[in-house]
């Protein structure tokens, strides 16, 4: 069994957030109100290929992000297991959340 990783949200000087470690109830509230907070007007695009777990609160902070924003979420590079989750929330379907494959 590995070592559970801690979340780590990165922003690169393009405005990508980079997502890593597992985003879940210890970390998701913190992790929705620092970058709601930092919205720069622009549509947020998250890039999930080192998250490697995500929870409902996990969703719950995307969406809320997503709100935020009044432009939606962008999501790319999604880990099979990430993808799977998301899809079974419905919020591949859902308006505001844009998965790019």
């Amino acid at each position: 069994m590995s070592a559970r990783r801690p979340f780590e949200a990165r922003i690169d000087p393009d405005g990508v957030v980079y997502l890593s470690g597992e985003l879940d109830m210890a970390v998701a509230d913190s992790f929705s109100q620092g970058l709601v907070s930092n919205l720069d007007g622009q549509r947020p695009v998250l890039d999930l290929s080192d998250l490697t777990f995500l929870d409902s609160s996990g969703i719950r902070a995307i969406l809320q992000v997503a709100a935020a924003s009044g432009q939606g979420v962008a999501l790319r590079s999604l880990r099979p297991n990430i993808r799977k989750v998301l899809a079974v929330a419905g919020v591949d379907e859902m308006l505001g959340v844009q998965i790019e494959a």
